[in-house]
């Protein structure tokens, strides 16, 4: 029996059904077929034949899942707008951790200040504050964000298109942003901010954009893809055809 819920499951999951909603289903489901077998096992069947009855007063996979597939409330955003979710959303992300890398900077510099206005005094620790900040938004953050991207993704069962496009989008975008200091030459002279793309002029760490672009997408991408092929050449439900009757044998 278990195996069986588990393809309706996968089922609903298929059809853009958000996973809370397919797992609550699936749970009430379980329990309604727990109490029916109750009620046939009460009548002297054994358990097999009380099971095999109760699923059959449930209904096929089919009928319980147009059940739910009926009302489109029941749909994740990912199914109902993926072009948001995994198009706008991701790019929206990176930026932002752009915005978080500068004001970091910045708090660190007005912090600095002696004086409202004064040319900050920097610390010993500033240059390996900034290059490690270089190396989160660039990376890190760009791991994490491509990670819980492909983990939504999974969860949700996507096709891989917009969850492919949502990965490239946070590896080459935050892979190749550049948001860094130089120092000023003279005691007196201004810390300037550098904020950019690396594939833009003048290619500011272009070598090291595409090191972290590779990372980014060997780490998130590959893995992502490779799940995605191995779910399609495995059965998912080995109790019966995803799509027969819950009463199949």
């Amino acid at each position: 029996m278990s195996d069986l819920f588990h393809a309706l499951r996968e089922r609903l999951l298929t059809a853009g059904v958000a996973p809370r909603h397919a797992r609550r289903y699936v749970m009430e489901l379980r329990e309604h077929a727990a109490d029916l077998t109750a009620e046939e096992m009460a009548t002297g069947l054994p358990l097999r034949e009380a099971q095999a009855l109760a699923l059959k007063r449930l209904g096929g996979q089919e009928v319980l899942a147009q059940a739910l597939l009926q009302s489109g409330e029941f749909r994740s955003w990912g199914a109902r707008a993926p072009w948001a979710v995994y198009g706008i959303a991701p790019l929206l992300g990176v930026l932002a951790t752009y915005g978080l890398a500068l004001g970091a900077i910045v708090g660190i510099l007005v912090a600095h200040r002696p004086a409202p206005g004064a040319h900050p005094i920097l610390p010993p620790w500033f240059g390996a504050a900034t290059m490690t900040l270089g190396y989160l938004h660039n990376l890190v953050l760009p791991l994490l964000t491509g990670g819980a991207l492909a983990w939504m993704a999974t969860r949700q069962r996507m096709p891989a298109l917009w969850p492919s496009v949502a990965l490239l989008i946070v590896g080459i975008v935050g892979g190749a942003g550049v948001a860094e200091v130089q120092l000023p030459k003279v005691a007196d002279g201004y810390v300037e901010l550098v904020v950019g793309w690396s594939f833009i002029c003048p290619y500011v760490n272009l070598d090291m954009a595409l090191r972290h672009i590779a990372a980014i997408l060997l780490l998130t991408l590959v893995p992502y893809l490779a799940w995605h092929i191995w779910r399609k050449a495995v059965p998912q439900s080995p109790g019966g055809p995803e799509h027969g009757h819950l009463i199949e044998t």
